[in-house]
């Protein structure tokens, strides 16, 4: 398979078998966003308005405070963050005592929640992670449909976790149309859905050894079910494997 430089990253995943190639793609993809917010994105204009406006999420503020060396860095988005966050609530307050606090429908303390759910839920990470993992996306049908090799590769993988899945298959009207679309679609439901029969059956002989009458039976493929399953159900971008 001829690759292009924006094909390595997806084939790179497929190098080593898991449970979910695009589980290691994502965790590559936010290892590399962090890096990226607490270094070159800090010392630009434009990528500090968005992230002063935007914020981070707590999975992500964590992810940036654990990286060694960027303490200052941290401090300086959080600094500009927080100052924004302030000033718009400032903003908020100063309109609804204007014009009275309880004249409008909305308090001020209903307009104060509304910002503050927002501001939690807003994460500029996550939104460039699933951006560029929909595009990804894209790039797995293409791969998928023009190259044998790679085709080959993702029909001899373990499927994926559920949510990438569902990705794929709402990226697939992207990339496919009329009978391809139907024929390869399927083509990955039923990878997925083996996949999932057999992590199923390994945790379900899992829990039947620890009845007394399976003492002496081999525990198969079963020792590490409960964890794999779980990679199957969520993303497990935070795994080693």
């Amino acid at each position: 398979m001829k690759e292009k430089i924006y094909t390595i990253p997806l084939s790179e995943a497929y190098e080593e078998p898991s449970e979910c190639p695009f589980c290691k793609l994502e965790k590559r993809l936010e290892a590399e966003a962090v890096e990226y917010a607490l270094g070159a994105s800090m010392m630009e204009p434009d990528s500090r308005i968005v992230s002063n406006e935007k914020g981070f999420c707590r999975r992500h503020f964590t992810k940036m405070s654990e990286q060694k060396g960027s303490a200052l860095s941290l401090a300086l988005v959080l600094d500009t963050h927080m100052a924004r966050v302030i000033e718009k609530m400032e903003e908020i307050v100063g309109k609804k005592s204007a014009s009275g606090l309880f004249k409008k429908k909305e308090s001020a303390a209903d307009a104060l929640c509304s910002l503050l759910h927002e501001t939690e839920q807003s994460c500029v990470l996550c939104e460039k992670i699933e951006s560029t993992l929909s595009k990804f996306a894209c790039t797995f049908w293409e791969l998928y449909k023009k190259e044998p090799e790679f085709h080959e590769k993702v029909n001899q993988s373990k499927g994926f976790c559920l949510p990438h899945f569902a990705l794929l298959l709402q990226m697939a009207g992207e990339e496919l149309s009329g009978s391809k679309k139907e024929e390869l679609c399927r083509e990955l439901i039923e990878l997925e859905l083996a996949n999932l029969k057999r992590v199923g059956e390994d945790v379900n002989w899992f829990t039947k050894k620890f009845d007394y009458r399976y003492n002496d039976a081999p525990w198969k493929e079963s020792k590490d079910a409960p964890p794999r399953t779980i990679e199957k159900l969520v993303k497990f971008i935070d795994s080693e494997k």
